[in-house]
């Protein structure tokens, strides 16, 4: 059971990630509009924020697996759309982005429900949650690597509608794979009497987050981290090393923390469970933070790729960390809900994040809005290693929060621990 989770898991991200190279290939092939790209991602935004709130819901009243397989098929479904429509009537731009649109409506309610499925599936296996952590993010971390490498070299032989059948096909092999799962792992977790409508529903989900301090502070750390990483990784890096004529060392860069990544990930599926995880947590945050600033203040390739490596290695193992916490500490019947609004902030901090980095470096230039950025992450890591709520990892008690008639107009539940 626990190989193909992992292989449903593995195929659904190989799609996208394929999809992530090959689709803006197709738009400038068919347009010959570099804008066009860019103004698909943009419109497609908005969308993957609601999908992700949306989807949080629908996974406790559908279930898990159910909505898990249901979403793959569809998101197989609009990736197909696109050859049919370039076949029958050509692509334009409105068919872009009607597409566009639809794969982001179902891609993140997919992911979601996937994360929503883990513990059920820990469970049932018989292995512990940190060991399924650990490689699920350490196989994750190889098709990051694995994905953009076959996308290109395919796209540099065969036709880009046809690069995209193997991502439609990747995304109905995962729900394939979600099926075989016994029917009694991942179902309905919200009985007929807790579904109180929409906002009944994000009202409990709410008074989650903000009824248990380490949930609440998870969510807040998660999001300011990826608001610093996003224009790192998105915007400072690829400008500096392209304006060095080496357009070649940001790939490395990208390999070198991926590599990395997967290293970390990989040690703390094996030994992660013998460990505080407060003791985890520190160690990963000193030593991404070491590499975040190495990187950031934009050294020689040589030492910017042994940053790299550092950064990815250090927060490798904080991803399935803070899986194995949050689905620990969230009550099993708004595990969906409380994920779709974890997921929803750290998708509103990225362009947020990218966007304020890019008028940074107009206003005050690349360099130095490296250097802010580094001390930005090394006020925010030091702030969050003294947080009163994550020295307390190791306790394993559950969010205690009211009921949504209790919660009050606010959402908010009864005081954290």
């Amino acid at each position: 059971m626990l190989i193909r989770y992992l292989l449903s898991h593995a195929l659904s991200l190989f799609g996208n990630t394929v999809a992530a190279i090959a689709l803006p290939w197709l738009v400038l092939v068919r347009t010959g509009d570099a804008a066009a790209a860019g103004l698909i991602a943009a419109v497609s935004a908005l969308p993957m924020l609601v999908a992700a709130v949306a989807g949080g819901i629908l996974i406790d009243r559908v279930g898990r697996r159910r909505l898990s397989v249901g979403a793959d098929l569809a998101s197989a479904a609009s990736v197909a759309a696109l050859p049919i429509v370039d076949r029958a009537t050509g692509l334009t731009i409105a068919w872009f982005i009607v597409l566009g649109v639809a794969g982001a409506l179902f891609d993140v309610p997919g992911m979601t429900a996937r994360e929503a499925l883990a513990p059920d599936v820990a469970a049932a296996a018989g292995v512990g949650m940190e060991r399924l952590a650990g490689l699920r993010e350490g196989i994750g971390g190889v098709v990051v690597i694995v994905g953009p490498a076959v996308a290109g070299g395919l796209l540099a032989v065969i036709d880009p509608t046809t690069v995209l059948w193997l991502t439609a096909g990747c995304s109905a092999a995962a729900a394939l794979v979600t099926v075989t799962l016994p029917k009694g792992v991942g179902g309905q977790s919200a009985s007929p009497s807790e579904k109180s409508g929409v906002r009944g529903d994000l009202v409990r989900g709410l008074g989650v987050l903000r009824g248990d301090r380490v949930l609440g502070t998870i969510t807040l750390v998660s999001a300011g981290s990826v608001a610093v990483l996003a224009p790192l990784q998105n915007l400072v890096l690829p400008v500096h090393l392209v304006a060095r004529n080496s357009p070649g060392g940001f790939g490395l860069v990208v390999s070198f923390l991926a590599v990395g990544g997967i290293a970390g990930a990989s040690l703390y599926a094996a030994v992660g469970a013998r460990w505080s995880r407060r003791s985890v947590f520190v160690a990963a945050q000193i030593t991404t933070t070491l590499g975040i600033v190495g990187l950031a203040v934009l050294p020689p390739t040589p030492l910017m790729l042994a940053a790299a490596a550092l950064a990815g290695f250090g927060s490798g193992p904080l991803p399935a960390l803070l899986l194995v916490l949050v689905t620990e500490r969230i009550p099993d019947e708004v595990r969906g809900r409380v994920l779709g609004l974890q997921n929803a902030a750290t998708m509103t901090a990225i362009p947020l994040g990218t966007l304020g980095a890019g008028l940074l470096v107009e206003s005050i230039g690349l360099r130095q809005t490296g250097m802010l950025l580094a001390v930005v992450w090394g006020v925010m890591a030091s702030v969050t290693l003294l947080l009163p709520a994550l020295r307390r990892l190791d306790s394993a008690q559950k969010a205690e929060t009211a009921d949504a008639g209790e919660a009050g107009p606010s959402g908010a539940a009864v005081a954290g621990r």
